[in-house]
């Protein structure tokens, strides 16, 4: 079935859907079985990652 919209695929929302796991906090071992990649390096090619989710790993720390 197609929607009809542009720059979107069923891909899309599965990288969607893994990198909202991952913000979530849901351990990439989790998310690796429940995605079916057969290495986390491959699972991190679908999660993206923004400039505000590396300053709030950095803030994070504790010295």
């Amino acid at each position: 079935m197609r929607l009809g919209i542009e720059g979107v695929s069923t891909h899309s929302f599965r990288r969607t859907a893994l990198t909202r796991m991952s913000d979530a906090g849901i351990p990439l071992r989790h998310i690796q079985e429940i995605s079916g990649h057969r290495t986390l390096a491959a699972l991190g090619r679908y999660l993206g990652v923004t400039e505000k989710q590396k300053q709030n790993a950095i803030s994070a720390l504790d010295f």
